[in-house]
């Protein structure tokens, strides 16, 4: 199933949409935290938090999306986790 990537920025901040091609269904939608310039030391640093968390929640649904496209025969081969950092290490 191919997938069409959609980038862009809403103000300042990073969003991510992942569609499947064929049927235009979003499969990923993601936006990167705002920030309010009227926040307090300690609510900036619960933001921080909340932007570290939102990164890792799009990297685990990524994932689990590329581990569906696997389990249904979707793609060609298993996905090389950490080949690339092994072949630029020297190592194979």
């Amino acid at each position: 199933m191919p997938y069409r990537i959609n980038t862009g920025l809403k103000g300042s901040n990073p969003t991510l949409q992942i569609c499947d091609a064929s049927s235009g269904s979003v499969r990923v939608a993601w936006e990167y935290p705002r920030r309010d310039p009227h926040l307090s030391a300690e609510e900036l640093e619960l933001l921080q938090l909340r932007r570290e968390e939102a990164i890792h929640d799009l990297f685990r649904r990524l994932f689990l999306l590329t581990t569906e496209q696997y389990l249904k025969g979707e793609l060609d081969e298993a996905p090389a986790l950490g080949a690339w950092r092994w072949r630029h290490a020297g190592r194979r």
